[in-house]
């Protein structure tokens, strides 16, 4: 059933086993059909793209109102993320994602303090 493309978690499923370990047992896996499911899997994999070079005078807002503050920071906070998706450390990873919580945090409560004053 593997080898006529059936996946093991079918299986499993079809054999009423409760874990792929059990499955497992039953299963010969061997070179050639490790080999073809790579294939397989390279021929349906999404292209690998880079991450598009956005120009921070697009998002910056001239105005110094409440608005214009709320949409650089937004801004900012998309540039951030983008810049978070190239890094492969797991610490500065998690070190924007805070600072990205901090500035949301933040533009929040510009928000309610627009909400307010109206």
């Amino acid at each position: 059933m593997i080898r006529l493309g059936v996946s093991l978690p079918a299986v499993m499923k079809l054999l009423g086993h409760k874990t792929i370990r059990m499955t497992l047992r039953y299963v010969q896996v061997t070179q050639r059909d490790l080999q073809r499911e790579f294939h397989l899997a390279r021929q349906n994999a999404v292209q690998v793209h880079q991450v598009p070079e956005l120009s921070v005078s697009t998002f910056l807002s001239t105005s110094s109102d409440l608005p214009g503050i709320l949409h650089t920071l937004t801004a900012a906070r998309h540039l951030l993320e983008m810049y978070r998706r190239q890094l492969k450390d797991d610490s500065a990873t998690r070190t924007l994602r805070r600072l990205d919580k901090r500035l949301h945090t933040v533009a929040l409560e510009l928000d309610r303090f627009a909400t307010v004053a109206k």
